[in-house]
Protein backbone atom coordinates (compact mmCIF):
# COMPACT_ATOMS: atom_id res chain seq x y z
CA UNK A 1 0.00 0.00 0.00
CA UNK A 2 1.40 3.28 -0.80
CA UNK A 3 0.44 6.66 -0.75
CA UNK A 4 0.51 9.47 -3.21
CA UNK A 5 2.72 12.18 -2.50
CA UNK A 6 -0.49 14.22 -2.32
CA UNK A 7 -1.72 12.37 0.59
CA UNK A 8 2.04 12.22 2.53
CA UNK A 9 1.91 16.20 1.60
CA UNK A 10 -1.86 16.70 3.28
CA UNK A 11 -0.98 14.35 6.28
CA UNK A 12 2.07 16.65 6.47
CA UNK A 13 0.47 20.06 6.52
CA UNK A 14 -2.57 19.03 8.76
CA UNK A 15 0.52 18.22 11.23
CA UNK A 16 2.07 21.30 10.92
CA UNK A 17 -0.84 23.24 11.19
CA UNK A 18 -1.96 20.82 14.09
CA UNK A 19 1.37 21.92 16.02
CA UNK A 20 1.12 25.59 15.74
CA UNK A 21 -2.73 26.25 16.26
CA UNK A 22 -2.75 29.74 16.86
CA UNK A 23 -0.65 30.86 13.62
CA UNK A 24 -1.49 31.15 10.10
CA UNK A 25 0.76 29.37 8.09
CA UNK A 26 1.21 30.24 4.24
CA UNK A 27 1.98 28.10 1.33
CA UNK A 28 5.06 29.10 0.87
CA UNK A 29 6.20 28.88 4.40
CA UNK A 30 5.13 25.20 4.60
CA UNK A 31 6.81 24.35 1.09
CA UNK A 32 9.95 25.56 2.37
CA UNK A 33 9.90 23.49 5.78
CA UNK A 34 9.16 20.25 3.82
CA UNK A 35 11.45 20.96 1.08
CA UNK A 36 8.66 20.28 -1.73
CA UNK A 37 6.95 21.88 -4.80
CA UNK A 38 4.95 25.22 -3.71
CA UNK A 39 2.73 24.62 -6.68
CA UNK A 40 2.08 20.82 -5.76
CA UNK A 41 1.57 22.19 -2.17
CA UNK A 42 -1.14 25.12 -3.02
CA UNK A 43 -2.95 22.21 -4.72
CA UNK A 44 -2.61 19.97 -2.11
CA UNK A 45 -3.91 23.35 0.17
CA UNK A 46 -6.43 23.88 -1.87
CA UNK A 47 -7.79 20.04 -2.06
CA UNK A 48 -7.90 20.36 1.60
CA UNK A 49 -9.94 23.24 1.57
CA UNK A 50 -12.17 21.74 -0.58
CA UNK A 51 -12.78 18.78 2.06
CA UNK A 52 -13.38 20.94 4.93
CA UNK A 53 -9.71 19.97 6.47
CA UNK A 54 -8.30 23.70 6.00
CA UNK A 55 -9.83 27.27 6.30
CA UNK A 56 -7.97 30.23 4.33
CA UNK A 57 -7.32 33.01 5.56
CA UNK A 58 -6.76 36.11 3.25
CA UNK A 59 -4.83 39.08 2.91
CA UNK A 60 -0.96 40.05 4.14
CA UNK A 61 -0.69 38.00 6.98
CA UNK A 62 -2.63 35.27 5.53
CA UNK A 63 -2.15 31.15 5.17
CA UNK A 64 -4.23 28.00 6.15
CA UNK A 65 -5.10 27.35 9.62
CA UNK A 66 -6.95 24.12 10.59
CA UNK A 67 -10.89 24.23 10.29
CA UNK A 68 -11.54 21.89 12.97
CA UNK A 69 -9.67 20.53 16.15
CA UNK A 70 -7.01 17.95 15.68
CA UNK A 71 -9.51 15.67 17.79
CA UNK A 72 -11.70 15.79 14.91
CA UNK A 73 -9.66 14.92 11.60
CA UNK A 74 -9.79 11.46 10.99
CA UNK A 75 -6.77 10.21 8.95
CA UNK A 76 -8.96 7.60 7.03
CA UNK A 77 -11.37 10.67 6.20
CA UNK A 78 -8.08 12.74 4.82
CA UNK A 79 -6.81 9.44 2.87
CA UNK A 80 -9.92 8.95 1.26
CA UNK A 81 -10.95 12.84 0.38
CA UNK A 82 -7.27 13.41 -1.14
CA UNK A 83 -6.99 9.97 -2.87
CA UNK A 84 -8.31 9.72 -6.29
CA UNK A 85 -9.34 6.32 -6.29
CA UNK A 86 -7.41 4.36 -3.71
CA UNK A 87 -6.90 1.63 -6.40
CA UNK A 88 -3.39 -0.46 -4.98
CA UNK A 89 -3.63 -2.22 -8.40
CA UNK A 90 -4.50 -2.24 -11.66
CA UNK A 91 -7.22 -4.69 -11.83
CA UNK A 92 -9.16 -2.30 -8.76
CA UNK A 93 -9.54 0.60 -11.79
CA UNK A 94 -10.58 -0.33 -15.80
CA UNK A 95 -7.38 -2.17 -16.54
CA UNK A 96 -8.03 -5.68 -18.10
CA UNK A 97 -6.38 -8.78 -16.27
CA UNK A 98 -5.64 -12.13 -17.98
CA UNK A 99 -6.54 -13.62 -14.65
CA UNK A 100 -9.81 -12.16 -13.71
CA UNK A 101 -12.48 -13.59 -12.87
CA UNK A 102 -10.44 -16.14 -11.33
CA UNK A 103 -8.02 -14.56 -9.45
CA UNK A 104 -7.38 -15.02 -6.01
CA UNK A 105 -4.56 -11.98 -5.82
CA UNK A 106 -7.55 -9.44 -5.92
CA UNK A 107 -9.42 -10.65 -2.69
CA UNK A 108 -6.34 -10.52 -0.61
CA UNK A 109 -4.95 -7.25 -2.06
CA UNK A 110 -8.47 -6.26 -1.45
CA UNK A 111 -8.69 -7.45 2.11
CA UNK A 112 -5.37 -4.99 2.72
CA UNK A 113 -6.91 -2.09 1.88
CA UNK A 114 -9.61 -2.83 3.73
CA UNK A 115 -7.38 -3.23 6.79
CA UNK A 116 -5.24 -0.03 5.92
CA UNK A 117 -8.31 2.18 6.05
CA UNK A 118 -9.64 0.69 9.10
CA UNK A 119 -6.45 1.18 11.12
CA UNK A 120 -6.51 4.98 9.30
CA UNK A 121 -9.96 5.22 10.71
CA UNK A 122 -9.22 4.24 14.36
CA UNK A 123 -6.77 7.72 14.36
CA UNK A 124 -7.23 11.66 14.23
CA UNK A 125 -4.87 14.09 14.26
CA UNK A 126 -4.57 14.94 17.23
CA UNK A 127 -3.02 11.08 18.10
CA UNK A 128 0.24 11.46 15.29
CA UNK A 129 0.65 14.99 17.23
Amino acid sequence: MRLTLHTDYAFRVLMALARAPDQVKSVDDLAREFAVSKNHLMKVAQNLTAGGFVSTVRGRNGGLRLALPPGEINLKAVALHMEPDFNIAGCFGDEDCVFLPRCGLKGVLGQAKLAFLQTLGKHDLASIL
